[in-house]
């Protein structure tokens, strides 16, 4: 049986329009190498935002300084949020390891210096046990904002503070609801 690769959204447009494109440049009569129908392709790729290179074993403290490095550095959201980082342990099947974390953030302020509300990113670690260790590639961090249904790869997703306020002020919203029906 041949099961399609599953792909990521992003790359099944990318392969979409590098193909409407080589296939443009043929009917127009431009002839292209392999060379340069791979160099359409990387045009079209995104660059890596995190780079996880950097995580090595042991995986866990390394994921730790990742996830600090992206949040304050990469995508600046101290600048408005504050956060706490938690290990939440790991698990693994047959072919790979995964290590999982959870980052809480809130915004206290003057009036509420412990915040009425929080989000949480929760973060998941791949590290793979099928390839050969001289190929081995580094492994995968995703994330997934709490009340998202969709999984973001780290190195391709900036972490949007909006996201996080988004999900801070529905939760902060349905608490005045709760407040003025009086059931508790």
């Amino acid at each position: 049986m041949n099961l399609p690769e599953i792909k990521p959204y992003e790359e099944q447009a990318i392969d979409t329009v590098v193909s409407v494109i080589n296939r443009a440049k043929e009917l127009l009569g431009i002839r292209q190498t392999l060379k340069q129908l791979a160099k359409t392709r990387e045009h079209f790729s995104p660059r890596a935002i995190v780079h996880t290179t950097n995580l090595k074993c042991p995986l866990v403290t390394s994921g730790e300084e990742l996830i600090r490095r992206a949040i304050e550095k990469d995508w600046k959201i101290t600048e408005l949020l504050m956060y706490t980082l938690n290990y939440l342990g790991g698990s693994q099947d047959e072919c790979s390891q995964y290590y999982y974390f959870e980052v809480i953030f809130s915004q206290p302020c003057l009036a509420y210096p412990i915040p009425q509300s929080t989000a949480s990113v929760f973060f998941r670690i791949e590290d793979k046990h099928v390839e050969a260790k001289e190929n081995k590639p580094a492994p995968v961090m995703i994330f997934r904002v709490e009340g998202h249904r969709l999984d973001y790869d780290i190195r391709h997703t900036i972490l949007p503070a909006d996201w996080l306020l988004g999900v801070i002020k529905m939760k902060a919203n349905l608490f005045e609801r709760i407040e003025h029906l009086h059931l508790f």
